[in-house]
């Protein structure tokens, strides 16, 4: 593999390689010093996505003076068009590495690592940096022993590229909160639940909720992420409640802010008094959503979808309002187009998740003048459940591909908007018993948008 060229640098070695980036080593001659370099496999094409992930550095550039946040010497984007961070270098590896070769760490050197690097995190939200991929690997050790966040200024990227890839979000499983399984907008919450997630995992050796892979069902995940977060043998109650806390799957009800894990962790008896996540409940309901999440591991990246069959219409589907083989045997969104269906109102989706043997699923905007990647301009019913295959495989099935063509398109699209060349995909959802579709349009290379070229 040949080392990109990068202003300032030279002999350029791998340190290790991810699912979306490449990690090197380099000497910046100028101040006589080596650094890390963090080069991402993504390029981004679109304008506005570099000029995002320019921002992010900057402001994580802001942090590096706190005592435990890596930090960030330069940020810029190759002549390739990936973007790369020149960090500081850290020769102590990762909290990973450590408690792969020596196990679970002491309940004191938890409870002090999470008041540091919640101090950090807390920093970070106070700028307005989101940190959005906590976990083991990403806090690194550096060579005074002093554990560090690893990674700020990346969070852009998990967005770049989202309108014709699986998800808005490139994510850890078993360290994300429920919450971005169902595609919410990233939160501090979230950054605290995946800190609470990697305290716990350094205490237990495995975290709080592991999710498996491959799942066996819907139910499956839904249990996972519903559970009580086991007590550790040997770990002080105070400690473990804390944790608790912050993992709790109801964002609303979780630790509110990095600040105040990290107070609640150097004094338990700040910890407000509340049931325990898990703790008996006379009724306890925790809503499920559509979920998708793209998953970054390190050999490679993959995708996953799920949606709970109870919720199903969460997706976007409106109201179960049709009746089979009335005069109101319209599927929602569209209406009757000469011999099929057209998009009635303006009716956006953010990214399109995909993976082989599940069906594809999105996550409607409320509107579109809400950022968004694909606009509904046809569809139609499914005589049956939803096929379980990705967009375009059921774009181009037997009782789709007839309806999802170029020539609906642009027989729907409005006067004023010219969607040649604009992709074209399908997405199946439910309506109460049944099931059907909605062709989605997108234009190549625009990004998100806030306009729309269909309905009314």
């Amino acid at each position: 593999m040949t080392a990109p060229r990068i202003p300032g640098l030279t002999d350029l070695r791998p340190l290790g390689a991810g699912g979306f980036a490449t990690v090197y080593r380099a000497h910046q001659a100028q101040l006589g010093r080596d650094v890390a370099v963090k080069i991402d496999n993504r390029v981004l094409v679109d304008e506005r996505d570099r000029r995002r992930f320019l921002r992010e550095a900057h402001a994580a550039a802001k942090l590096s003076g706190h005592p435990h946040v890596v930090g960030v010497h330069d940020a810029n984007i190759t002549a390739q068009g990936t973007p790369y961070l020149v960090m500081e270098l850290c020769t102590g590896g990762s909290l990973a590495d450590r408690l792969g070769r020596h196990g679970p760490l002491h309940a004191e050197q938890v409870r002090d690592l999470g008041i540091k690097l919640a101090d950090a995190l807390a920093a970070a939200h106070a700028e307005g940096v989101l940190h959005r991929d906590i976990k083991p690997g990403n806090i690194l050790v550096d060579r005074y022993g002093t554990p560090k966040l690893a990674d700020f200024g990346l969070a852009a990227l998990l967005d770049a590229q989202g309108g014709s890839t699986v998800t808005r979000d490139a994510l850890s499983p078993s360290y994300a909160p429920p919450e971005a399984f169902a595609l919410a907008e990233p939160t501090p919450q979230a950054d605290v639940y995946s800190l609470a997630a990697t305290l716990y995992t350094l205490l237990a050796g495995k975290p709080p909720r592991p999710v498996p892979w491959p799942i066996t069902s819907f139910d499956q995940l839904g249990e996972i992420l519903r559970r009580p977060v086991p007590a550790v043998a040997g770990v002080p109650a105070a400690l473990h409640e804390t944790l608790a806390r912050a993992l709790h799957p109801d964002a609303n009800l979780r630790t509110a802010s990095a600040a105040q894990l990290r107070d609640e962790l150097a004094d338990p008896m700040r910890m407000p008094t509340q049931p325990v996540v898990g703790a008996p409940k006379k009724r306890t309901i925790w809503p499920f959503v559509a979920v998708g999440v793209a998953v970054a591991v390190a050999a490679g990246a993959f995708t996953w979808s799920l949606v709970d069959k109870d919720k199903a219409g969460a997706q976007g589907p409106g109201p179960a309002t049709t009746q089979q083989g009335g005069a109101e045997d319209v599927p929602p969104y569209l209406k009757k187009c000469g011999k099929g269906f057209c998009v009635d109102k303006s009716t956006c989706y953010r990214g399109i998740t995909n993976i082989g043997g599940m069906a594809a699923v999105t996550r409607k905007v409320g509107s579109c003048a809400d950022l968004h990647y694909w606009e509904a301009f046809a569809g139609g019913w499914l005589s049956g459940d939803i096929p379980a295959v990705d967009s375009d495989e059921l774009r181009d099935s037997a009782e789709v591909k007839d309806v999802c063509t170029v020539a609906a398109m642009k027989a729907n699209t409005r006067p004023t908007v010219d969607t040649t060349g604009w992709e074209i995909t399908a997405v199946g959802f439910k309506d109460g018993t049944r099931s059907y579709f909605l062709c989605l349009g997108s234009q190549p290379g625009a990004g998100e948008v806030v306009t729309s070229a269909f309905g009314s």
